[in-house]
């Protein structure tokens, strides 16, 4: 069984690919060994990625891109045609030999369609088939095994194209100068001189988004572990933040922000002693700078999204005879149950042992 649905083809290094990697934070982190693959393939190999505003910042300063291109989106018909127009243009001037569907939704085959490259890759949907030239029917089938990580997802497409892959790549984020700069600057003005930990207690939606008293006891056992904690939300988030910081004592110190852009976000978890969240972005960003990390998943699917990382970490989670779901709405029960039995116990457990694994002389015991 070869686990296709078009025969592969093992052609010569591309010289131009064109890879169209849409939606969230967290998805556009995991792509990353996609780009180390292709340049320990063929290292003259030129990459376009194509993603939308939200994750842009996330590849700004990645060195294996050659172009970025971004995919507007103002919700104003005859704007976002013309955008899109321009975009395919772009793509066409390009002439790409390759164009492959990372994300694998239906705007993404178009944009690989019409950017005019002749070998197309993506996995074979069934409304998306039609206009690709090399699809895997399932990533599963690939790789012969049942569960797969969402990184070994997109390695797949390289994999069932002839890309050799001998070792699984890590992923790899590079931050900006100027994020660094202004990071440096922010923290000098709270007056962070210390070691300083991440916590980001907010999520997507209810299933993934663990108590904000919980993330309170966390603020304080890294406190207590001489860690500065640093709580980081996003602006529409802010919320959240300050429901983190009414459950932590006045007497300890504890930043909280909700005004960093992405840019910042990366550059503030990339120099952080250690991560605390929940199943996000932001978690992904940890790992792929090889931060320690404990992760508090609820309803996602821990094989496909845990942290993908050789830095120390912890999965916390409830198994749930209903986990895993799509998570947006809880149909077992009134509330998502598998985040909220979550006990703060455990996750400090948890944080015990990534800090003892990352920083043995620094324990102290739960």
């Amino acid at each position: 069984m070869t686990g296709l649905d078009a025969p592969v083809r093992t052609l010569p290094p591309p010289k131009r690919v064109l890879l169209v990697r849409l939606r969230s934070i967290g998805d556009t982190v995991l792509m990353t060994p996609v780009l180390e693959a292709l340049k320990s393939w063929s290292p003259a190999v030129s990459l376009t990625v194509v993603t939308e505003p939200l994750s842009a910042p996330v590849l700004e300063a990645h060195p294996l891109i050659d172009k970025l291109l971004v995919v507007h989106r103002t919700r104003r018909f005859w704007s976002d045609t013309l955008a899109r127009a321009r975009l395919i243009w772009e793509l066409r001037q390009d002439r790409y030999d390759w164009a492959v569907n990372l994300h694998g939704g239906t705007t993404a085959a178009w944009l690989c369609r019409l950017s005019g490259a002749p070998r197309r890759i993506g996995y074979g949907l069934p409304n998306t088939r039609f206009l690709l030239t090399d699809s895997p029917v399932s990533p599963q089938e690939v790789w012969q095994k049942a569960e797969i990580h969402c990184v070994e997802q997109q390695l797949g497409l390289l994999k069932a194209c002839g890309v050799p892959l001998s070792d699984t790549p890590a992923l790899s984020l590079q931050v900006t100068l100027a994020a660094q700069h202004n990071l440096a600057r922010r923290l000098a003005q709270e007056g962070i001189t210390r070691p300083f930990a991440v916590i980001h207690p907010a999520a997507a939606f209810a299933s993934k988004q663990w108590q904000a008293e919980g993330f309170g006891q966390v603020v304080t056992d890294l406190h207590h572990r001489g860690l500065h904690p640093v709580v980081m939300v996003a602006p529409f988030e802010a919320e959240v933040g300050r429901a983190v910081r009414k459950a932590v004592p006045s007497s300890i110190a504890c930043t909280v922000w909700h005004d960093l852009p992405l840019a910042e976000v990366m550059a503030l978890i990339s120099t952080a002693a250690l991560f605390v969240g929940n199943d996000s972005g932001p978690a992904h960003l940890a790992a792929g700078f090889g931060v320690p990390l404990v992760v508090i998943f609820g309803s996602s699917n821990e094989t496909v999204w845990h942290p993908w990382t050789t830095a120390p970490f912890r999965v916390v989670r409830k198994k749930l005879p209903c986990v895993p779901c799509a998570g947006y709405t809880c149909h077992a029960f009134p509330e998502p149950e598998c985040i909220k039995r979550v006990t703060t116990d455990e996750v400090l457990l948890a944080i015990d042992a990534v800090w003892r694994e990352s920083r043995p002389e620094s324990a102290i015991p739960f």
